[in-house]
């Protein structure tokens, strides 16, 4: 019996790619970092105008972690290089501290920086000329992404591999215990908040005054 070896199909311009990384918060700026050590060339897309946007918005809040285990190995070794100092191993930074004091420097490393592309959100990752039907060589085939820029136009990019590190504030679950939103949703839904306001200082006059109902028994309830 003869045996038949599939015939790979790869493309010529896969390893002249870059890597793409979708979102430049704490975990694709890390992503980033450990690219630039290995001397992987690399793109960052962020939805946001500026990295770490997310995170931003909880700028007031307190991370349950020290220092010592928000800081990514590779992208401490390239601040080093730096100014840059070290902040206390101990200490429990809010979110504004993380992005003041070490995402954004990290940011701004001309290795990084020259590849962030902000205002870029990426609403599809697909292989190029693969679908449903047509898989053979799936894995050495280039990624495409489709990007919608701040300014409305879409266009679309290549990909040797895609890091996700988008986060889920943007897409938080529906309200109800069985994932859906609640009967009403639509109409009701000014009145509601999915992430963590800032009650004492910036949205203070939203909640003075005001009954408010906690959905949820974690951290962020808490």
């Amino acid at each position: 019996m003869i045996e038949l070896t599939p015939t790979v199909r790869r493309s010529s311009r896969l390893d002249a790619l870059p890597v793409a990384i979708i979102g430049a918060g704490p975990v694709g700026l890390a992503a980033a970092a450990n690219l630039v050590e290995q001397g992987i060339e690399f793109v960052v897309f962020e939805a946001g105008e500026a990295v770490a946007s997310s995170m931003s918005k909880w700028r007031h809040i307190r991370l349950f972690s020290p220092w010592e285990h928000l800081i990514d190995p590779a992208s401490q070794r390239l601040l080093e290089k730096t100014d840059w100092a070290l902040p206390p191993a101990e200490v429990a930074p809010y979110a504004a501290q993380l992005i003041d004091d070490y995402l954004g420097p990290l940011a701004g490393l001309e290795a990084i920086a020259s590849r962030v592309r902000l205002g870029n959100t990426v609403t599809a990752v697909t292989r190029e000329g693969m679908d449903r039907t047509r898989s053979a060589g799936r894995d050495e085939t280039p990624f495409e992404l489709r990007l919608v820029r701040a300014d409305g136009s879409v266009t679309e990019t290549s990909a040797r591999a895609v890091i996700d590190t988008s986060g889920t504030y943007a897409t938080p679950n529906g309200l109800g215990s069985n994932g859906l939103e609640p009967l009403g949703m639509a109409e009701a839904g000014g009145l509601v908040g999915h992430a963590l306001p800032d009650v004492l200082g910036a949205e203070r006059e939203r909640f003075a005054g005001r009954h408010t109902v906690v959905v949820g028994a974690g951290h962020s309830a808490a």
